[in-house]
């Protein structure tokens, strides 16, 4: 009886390794995938969510916002004087980063940077706030989360996917 159980599992396992591979299906004919338009509509449904928590922020405040093409809501202070940044310039500015709650994190309250533009040395929320100010200008710029730390945030300081207040001042321009 274990000689033919035997016999009977090297048979199968021949007869199994004798059938030819499935044939390969080219690209364009596979069936269409959902996870492009299934993270599109998540997307979609966060930015939907976050852009009402800053329109919150943004009515609870005394400040009459501006919103940008991007999205960014912001109130310029003092436009400051002198030439407008370009992409090609070094910045010097002055920043302190809040959650729409009010919390500032250490790290992040009254830095003082000098960046270039071009090399994006900065967020993108950052570079087109800048863009905004001349030397001695400042602001307030309410950035989405894809403006300003997106899905990494800052570390011990700012959840990932967080919108924030940015108070921001050009203090110079180096050409």
């Amino acid at each position: 009886m274990n000689f033919s159980f035997t016999y009977f599992s090297v048979f199968l396992l021949l007869l199994l390794s004798c059938s030819s591979p499935a044939p390969q299906v080219p690209y364009n004919k596979l069936e269409k995938d959902q996870t492009k338009e299934t993270l599109v509509e998540m997307n979609r449904e966060f930015y939907l969510i976050e852009d009402s928590l800053i329109q919150v922020y943004v009515d609870s405040s005394k400040i009459n916002f501006t919103t940008s093409k991007s999205g960014m809501r912001y109130y310029i202070e003092e436009k400051g004087f002198g030439d407008s940044v370009k992409s090609t310039d070094n910045v010097t500015y002055r920043y302190t980063v809040s959650q729409l709650d009010g919390e500032v994190c250490e790290q992040l309250k009254n830095v003082v940077k000098t960046s270039n533009l071009e090399r994006n040395e900065m967020g993108r929320g950052f570079r087109e706030a800048l863009k905004m100010l001349k030397p001695s200008g400042n602001g307030v710029f309410i950035m989405p989360s894809f403006l300003a730390y997106g899905v990494v945030g800052v570390p011990n300081c700012i959840p990932a996917w967080t919108p924030v207040r940015c108070d921001i001042t050009l203090i110079q321009i180096e050409k």
